[in-house]
């Protein structure tokens, strides 16, 4: 019986989620009512304060729930096969991608996020920013193990470099001066390429680099 209720409320957040997005998305943070939320997501507007208290605390549990998938995929590539430079460049592939699966959460995280600081005074939202950060360090400490990144760079400071480069692609690409606002195939795959160069070639080793350009080209 309890598994069922958890059940039901995990898939009520879902859609309250999804349905905030859409209208965070369309209208902004501040414009957005907890009234056209409850009306995108089909339910009571009464019903909406069941599960959150204010949009605040909605917009927050948004966050950490995208931070978490976030986090996730970052680990699932860490404990993955490949050497930590090709790793890093997959976590920039995913997140780039996400903008094509899920552009409204992206949108959220990128451009509304920074204007509401309020809602980053949860601990929570300051651990999973530090736990990303951390788990991308251990990868450019190793990526200096296997000589494929440079040894002078810190590797928090690597991480928050490719942290860095990251955001502002996806901002970019979300305000559309770096791709059309529903980017194609060949725009997606230029972004992840570029993306890729510019946050690894400031840590790359001198050793990786002419071991890249020496490499056969593609016909």
């Amino acid at each position: 019986m309890k598994k069922d209720l958890d059940l039901h409320k995990k898939k009520k957040e879902g859609e309250i989620f999804e349905a905030a997005l859409k209208v965070i998305k369309t209208k902004g943070f501040h414009k957005a009512r907890m009234s056209d939320i409850a009306k995108e997501a089909h339910i009571s507007y009464g019903l909406v304060y069941h599960y959150f208290r204010n949009k605040d605390e909605l917009l927050e549990s948004v966050f950490d729930e995208q931070w978490a998938i976030f986090i996730g995929t970052i680990r699932a590539i860490a404990e993955g096969p490949g050497p930590a430079a090709e790793q890093i460049a997959s976590v920039i592939r995913f997140a780039v991608d996400a903008f094509r699966t899920a552009p409204a959460a992206v949108r959220v995280l990128i451009l509304e996020v920074p204007r509401t600081p309020d809602v980053l005074r949860a601990g929570s939202t300051r651990e999973t920013f530090e736990t990303a950060l951390r788990l991308l360090a251990e990868m450019v400490r190793r990526g200096q193990e296997q000589g494929d990144l440079r040894p002078d760079v810190e590797p928090l400071a690597g991480a928050a470099g490719v942290l860095g480069v990251l955001d502002m692609s996806l901002t970019g690409m979300v305000t559309g001066l770096l791709t059309s606002p529903q980017p194609s195939d060949e725009e997606l795959e230029r972004m992840r390429r570029q993306a890729v160069a510019v946050a690894l070639d400031g840590i790359r080793s001198r050793r990786a680099a002419d071991r890249a350009i020496d490499a056969p080209r593609a016909p």
